[in-house]
Order: structure tokens, then C-alpha cells, then sequence
């Protein structure tokens, strides 16, 4: 089982934990204050609804595991900073996906941070 300290991490704002067979994300990892958070090629098949109290996160890497979009909370979508959550090669329906309540509010966010990266 994964431990994780959820105090200050200092001047770290990348963390990967990809290829490390995590079945379920821990509570204390949606605390970090990170920018990004790579967990591709895990076993991981809902994402924790506790992401949305990061006001820090922008980038959420969930490639390769076994996320479904019901394994998706809205308010992960709608209510987080996330604009890019990264879901390539999940069991994912993407027409679903793009109809899930808050996918608009996510898109949006999507959108302007490839605007300011253009």
C-alpha cells in the first residue's frame, strides 16, 4: 500500500508514479500541491473525486489504465483546475465522455491553456 505525506513538497511540481501496478490513488496524493501528476500504465479505474480541493493541479496523466466514464466523477470535469487530464488507451467511451456533465466546463480550461501554449 501506498504512503503518501501529504506536507509540503517544497519546489517539487512534477510527480511520476507511472508503470507501478496502483490500483486506487490515495487520498493524500489529490492533496499535494503539484502541478502535474503522472500515474500512466497503473491499474487505476476511477479517479478520486478529492482532486477537486487542489487548486494547484493543471495536468492529471491517467494514460493506459482502467478508467471508464464511470469511473469519472463530474465534478472533476467541472469543479478542478485541471485542464488537461490525459485518458489514452482506458476502455473509454469518448462520445460518452464528451457528454458527461462538466465536460464543457473541462474543454473550456482545455482549450485556453492550449491558446496560451500556440
Amino acid at each position: 500500500k501506498a504512503v503518501v505525506s501529504t506536507q509540503s513538497t517544497g519546489k517539487l511540481d512534477y510527480l511520476c508514479l507511472s508503470n507501478n501496478r496502483i490500483h486506487t490513488i490515495p487520498e493524500g496524493l489529490c492533496e499535494l500541491k503539484l502541478v502535474e501528476i503522472d500515474l500512466n500504465q497503473n491499474e487505476i479505474a476511477v479517479i478520486p473525486s478529492a482532486f477537486t480541493k487542489n487548486t494547484s493541479l493543471r495536468v492529471l496523466r491517467l494514460d493506459y489504465n482502467s478508467i471508464t466514464c464511470a469511473g469519472i466523477p463530474n465534478e472533476i470535469l467541472a469543479d478542478t483546475t485541471i485542464s488537461t487530464l490525459s485518458l489514452e488507451g482506458n476502455p473509454l467511451d469518448v462520445r460518452k465522455f464528451h457528454e458527461m456533465d462538466g465536460y464543457d466546463k473541462y474543454n473550456e480550461r482545455y482549450a485556453a491553456t492550449k491558446r496560451k501554449c500556440d
